[in-house]
């Protein structure tokens, strides 16, 4: 049922592992200029023997460098274009009891940020709305009303850094719009066990995600390039993360996304809708 996407039936009641938290977050905003030693920190950060941290967040933000010349004539996307210089931020947590802050140094030992920027102190409480002032900001900056054409992957660990760098060297930063943003999640696999959510092999994976704000005029194009980014994060050996812009239009693709896991998809849709009432249309089985 879990991952099914409603396919199979309707999950109407669930039990949830909880975990206790400490009353207090602190919160350290890390800059890298350079992927790869992001990475590297992350898998620090995430090590099943370091019990630091209590979350991380993620993202590839452009520094704005202007227009260049990429043909003949002014006209952007075909004689010029904008380009950015991509950083990435890292976001790291450490839960404490009120009293009792953490060693800044100690907790930061042995990571390599270009530049640490800012370390902020939160309620749990606070930390857990943290998004609330974005989703203001969003709907301030006219963000909120555009089209929101968005697109997820996981990519294994050993493809992400050349599929990033490749996607971002050809984004213009203006295609993200106000607001829009790409998105880094590192995860291990241990992160999940649920057999129908589809992921790389081995131990550790990138989630990334374009998601951008566009308007009208603009939404074809958009899809159009987010198709391709799919295609090629596939071809990098990605799995989609099927919560965006998906356009799986036959069985083959879907049985390629589900590998193994495909023949019980067909058994489930099967036994337990056979008639094809539930979500129907988005999943094609034949």
């Amino acid at each position: 049922m879990r991952c099914g996407l409603s396919q199979f039936g309707l999950i109407t009641r669930a039990k949830v592992r909880l975990r206790r938290c400490r009353p207090c977050v602190r919160k350290y905003y890390l800059l890298y200029d350079d992927l790869g030693a992001l990475m590297e920190d992350a898998k620090k950060v995430m090590d099943p023997d370091n019990p630091t941290f209590s979350s991380l967040e993620s993202w590839c933000t452009p520094c704005f460098q202007g227009i260049k010349k990429i043909g003949d004539g002014l006209e952007i996307g075909e004689g010029v274009q904008t380009f950015a210089y991509w950083m990435y931020p890292l976001h790291l947590t450490v839960e404490h009891a009120e009293g009792e802050a953490p060693d800044d140094a100690a907790v930061l030992a042995g990571l390599t940020p270009y530049r640490h920027l800012e370390t902020s102190d939160y309620t749990q409480l606070e930390f857990c709305s943290r998004m609330d002032p974005v989703f203001e900001l969003w709907r301030r900056g006219g963000y909120w009303e555009m089209k929101h054409p968005w697109m997820e992957t996981t990519l294994p660990w050993d493809t992400a850094r050349e599929f990033i760098e490749s996607v971002l060297a050809i984004t213009p930063p203006q295609a993200l719009g106000p607001g829009g943003h790409i998105l880094l999640w590192p995860a291990t696999t241990r992160t999940s066990d649920v057999p129908l959510f589809m992921h790389p092999p081995g131990d550790w994976v990138m989630g990334w995600g374009i998601l951008p704000g566009v308007p009208e005029r603009f939404h074809e194009r958009a899809l159009n390039q987010l198709e391709m980014c799919s295609e090629l994060s596939i071809h990098y050996g990605g799995k989609r993360y099927l919560s965006g812009y998906v356009t799986f239009d036959t069985a083959e693709k879907w049985a390629a996304h589900y590998g193994d896991e495909w023949p019980r998809m067909l058994a489930a849709k099967k036994k337990y809708d056979p008639d094809g009432i539930l979500a129907p249309g988005f999943i094609v089985y034949e």
